[in-house]
């Protein structure tokens, strides 16, 4: 037997009997409104129990039957785990008991009872068998063409204990619900009560939830705490999916909800502005056209949504079609939910669909983006997983980023992630994974560069590391790129000296001329000393062309003979070494250094004196302290010295 709880549905036209039926068979007066009561008519959902003879307490949603609320209809009609098609015997199938059934098809309601109410009206044996054979023609093709057919007369009593076991038998059919999966919640009344507070109720469609715990309220983004639970107007320790369910909360004012918002797990959704799905319109219903302003009904929420058609300029009566929904207002959504749509003016409900994927990229359009959103709906869970952390690029997705995507299990998404990563299909690097082909064809743009950039310049030692990763693996998680490397250099595919990636045997090479020029560059800036010249009057003195003396300076800087303490200030990496000497030992002696006092040991200027403490600084061979230099903390520590002032 399933243990999680169960919902049962009304539907059917106006006047059919659905609120008294209710009334019948669990004593409970669904019409909660008073004008509802003073009216006679149901216009918003109302709510009861009922016990079976198994010992299964259920809950019943009975949901409005006239044409102008079917907006009501549907913020019940969802999560249902059977229905009750409630049609009266001495009317027949009318418009709105088509449209219900319509409705419960496209929300894939799984299992139900035909139920012909008000038999004690129709004496007549003949008009009642054109009822039946009219109801068997409505059900043909659909979910309740074997479904039980009963006959009932609230008024009586007659059949209503045959319904009840029929719905007992049923009810042993219907498969569990996701009790381990997130909670999800989608609030369908929100009340105050005294003494309590805000109080919301719904259909657990999945999860489970306990006194004390912090969910999030979709599509604002508050906590909320959950100060009791309640089932059937009973405190429980537990709800589990497939429960109507009460919440009362803290932590929020009741006019911050509403319904159509959804009670979840922290972190495990995030609201839809784009939604990938399957579309398929009614017979008879008018064509919808690309971009098409339509009504989306999904759980208990009601959005306004452009249709953006991938393959066809206009959706007929019958076919159906990947699309693309750009919703006007945010949506919970997860894939494989089931939603309908209605035009708003005449109200008519057009059709319904699938949801594919949530959030994806805007697509345009073509056979390609409809057929990849066709290949995504019948893509398992890793072909999901796989595509989502695709479309994540570089940047690559946690667990945590993939949930709200999913609308699943975080356990069940991690197995399914480390599977992947195992089959190679993904790359993890740390908690992040990463496309597998898309890290595969950064790696060989990398290394394109590489060879490009010594093809190019071979008097260069490579390419950078920080414009190898900008320009090859753009947008890229710095990890990732770390790995890459890592990997790459290991299998002695690039080397990296000194900040350049460069292919393992490369060499640079010169010409005579730049071989010439290069070892002019180098002397004219040794023989500069403490005050080297700039690479303007190097050229000057050298009378080369400017752009061969850039480039034989930029060669022996990336050979390590030359070292850019500051812009402009290029000096020989010997000399360096004598200053950083000097200094050490000048510290070591009097505690500490000023500009001043190194210009003079020196014979420099004050610019070259600052340019070079300050290299010295970033270095961390000295640290300033006020107007004066120590050693920084390891060099202190080598020189055997303290910080005490000179």
């Amino acid at each position: 037997m399933n243990p999680s709880g169960f919902v049962i549905g009304t539907a059917g036209h106006i006047d059919h009997g659905k609120s008294t039926l209710v009334k019948a068979l669990t004593g409970i007066d669904p019409d909660r409104l008073e004008e509802e009561r003073r009216r006679g008519m149901t216009i918003d959902l109302g709510f009861a129990h009922l016990d079976l003879p198994s010992g299964r307490r259920v809950g019943i949603v009975d949901v409005p039957g006239h044409e102008r609320l079917v907006r009501n209809m549907l913020a019940g009609a969802g999560g249902l785990d059977a229905v009750l098609l409630v049609v009266a015997a001495d009317e027949g199938v009318m418009p709105q008991t088509r449209e219900h059934l319509d409705i419960l098809r496209f929300l894939r309601v799984p299992r139900g009872i035909v139920v012909l109410t008000k038999v004690d009206l129709v004496p007549d044996a003949e008009w009642l068998a054109a009822v039946e054979a009219e109801v068997a023609e409505l059900v043909r093709g659909t979910f309740l063409e074997t479904a039980p057919r009963l006959h009932v007369s609230a008024r009586t009593g007659e059949g209503l204990d045959r319904l009840v076991m029929a719905l007992d038998r049923l009810l042993d059919e219907v498969p569990q619900r996701p009790v381990d999966g997130p909670v999800r919640l989608p609030v369908d009344r929100v009340f105050t009560m005294p003494g309590f507070g805000t109080v919301v109720t719904g259909t657990l469609w999945s999860g489970r939830v306990r006194p004390g715990d912090v969910l999030e309220v979709l599509p604002g983004g508050e906590r909320v705490r959950v100060r009791q639970v309640q089932r059937h107007g009973a405190p429980v320790e537990v709800a589990v999916a497939g429960s109507r369910t009460a919440l009362n909360l803290s932590g929020i004012e009741r006019e911050r909800l509403e319904r159509g918002v959804v009670l979840a797990t922290p972190g495990t959704f995030t609201p839809a502005t784009l939604v990938d799905a399957r579309l398929r319109l009614l017979p008879g219903v008018p064509p919808l056209g690309h971009l098409a302003r339509i009504r989306v009904y999904l759980g208990t929420a009601e959005v306004l949504a452009r249709v953006a058609l991938l393959d066809r300029d206009q959706l007929r009566p019958g076919e159906e079609a990947p699309v693309q929904l750009r919703l006007e207002g945010p949506l919970v959504a997860a894939r494989g939910d089931a939603f309908v749509v209605r035009r708003s003016s005449p109200p008519l409900t057009l059709g319904g669909g699938e949801v594919v994927t949530v959030n994806p990229p805007k697509r345009r359009r073509g056979p390609a983006a409809a057929a990849e959103v066709a290949a995504l709906a019948q893509a398992d869970l890793g072909e999901v997983v796989r595509g989502v952390v695709a479309a994540s690029g570089l940047a690559g997705a946690t667990v945590e980023d993939l949930l709200p995507r999913l609308g699943e299990a975080r356990e069940r998404v991690a197995e399914e992630a480390a599977r992947l990563a195992g089959l190679g299909s993904l790359l993890q690097v740390r908690e992040r994974y990463f496309d597998a082909a898309l890290v595969a064809a950064a790696e060989e743009r990398l290394l394109a560069l590489v060879a490009a950039t010594h093809a190019a310049a071979p008097w260069r030692l490579g390419l950078p590391r920080e414009e190898a990763r900008a320009r090859a693996f753009a947008g890229a998680d710095d990890r990732l790129f770390g790995a890459v490397l890592e990997r790459l250099v290991a299998a002695g595919r690039l080397a990296l000296t000194r900040g350049f990636l460069h292919e393992p045997q490369h060499v640079p090479r010169y010409t005579p001329e730049e071989a010439a020029v290069r070892q002019a560059v180098l002397e004219r800036l040794r023989a500069g000393r403490y005050a080297p010249p700039t690479l303007e009057e190097v050229r000057s003195a050298l009378g080369a062309p400017a752009d061969l003396v850039d480039r034989m300076a930029q060669s022996l800087i990336e050979a390590g003979e030359l070292v850019e303490v500051a812009p402009g200030v290029i000096v020989p990496s010997d000399v360096l070494a004598d200053v950083r000497r000097q200094v050490v030992e000048h510290i070591a002696a009097a505690g500490s250094i000023t500009v001043a006092e190194l210009r003079d040991r020196l014979g420099t200027s004050r610019k070259y004196a600052l340019a070079l403490l300050e290299y010295l600084d970033a270095a961390r061979v000295t640290r300033r302290t006020g107007d004066r230099r120590v050693l920084a903390g390891h060099q202190a520590r080598t020189a055997g010295v303290g910080e005490r002032r000179g």
